[in-house]
């Protein structure tokens, strides 16, 4: 059995009866993840950021001018998050091997924020706990990412925390953080974990709920059953 925990913003900011919520950072401030990948999904665009020190960043526009496909953690800026507009995000999923923090935007530019974790001290942040979910087991899951990466694929990439641009014909150019740089034919997978259970009418198990976990590199795989390999997903996709 694996308990999975969750908590919800409901309770932790009433402004008043018409307009109930908090921002998007706010919610970041509470959940205190820590390192974190974020997807974020507003009217114009979806968004890979990277969360460190409560702060989301993105590359610079010139952060790949030298064409290599690689950049350092120096190239970034911090991320705005407008409240209005076309550029203002409706949805945020923000999360590493530890919690995820989802968030959705309600109006006025406050949301509902929920903290999913398989311990419950990061849902103690947030203050309004909810039942957790007893899975009977759980099965680990990825999603390839559509595009491949640019390179390098040698000793001259940066070490440490990366960003990479993956590139496909289909959906253009897609900027990602990664804790290193590809090595050559690795892809870039959206790793996520499914908690099983059973209803209790008639015994069938299915999956109850998924939790994002990380991106990470690796070679793809053929499919044993298909002899394929793994189906590509755009981030705005798997995330849903």
């Amino acid at each position: 059995m694996t308990p999975l925990y969750s908590a919800t913003s409901e309770k932790d900011a009433v402004r008043d009866a018409a307009s109930p919520g908090i921002t998007l950072l706010e919610a970041i401030r509470l959940a205190d993840l820590g390192a974190a990948v974020a997807l974020l999904a507003s009217p114009r665009a979806y968004t890979v950021a990277r969360l460190a020190g409560g702060r989301l960043t993105v590359p610079r526009t010139d952060a790949f001018a030298d064409g290599s496909g690689v950049a350092d953690t120096t190239t970034e800026r911090e991320l705005t998050l407008p409240t209005a507009g076309s550029a203002a995000v409706f949805e945020a999923r923000i999360f590493n091997r530890d919690a995820e923090l989802r968030w959705l935007h309600t109006g006025r530019g406050l949301g509902t924020a929920v903290i999913l974790s398989e311990s419950p001290d990061p849902c103690a942040r947030l203050a309004g706990p909810l039942d957790p979910l007893t899975a009977t087991g759980t099965i680990e899951n990825r999603y390839l990412l559509w595009g491949r990466p640019l390179g390098p694929h040698d000793e001259a990439a940066p070490t440490g925390p990366v960003w990479v641009r993956l590139a496909e014909a289909r959906i253009g150019l897609l900027d990602v953080p990664l804790p290193r740089a590809p090595r050559r034919d690795e892809c870039v997978f959206l790793r996520t974990v499914e908690y099983v259970t059973t209803e209790p009418v008639h015994g069938n198990s299915f999956v109850a709920e998924e939790r994002l976990v990380g991106l990470h590199l690796d070679e793809p795989r053929l499919s044993a059953a298909t002899g394929v390999g793994s189906r590509q997903k755009h981030p705005a996709e798997a995330a849903r």
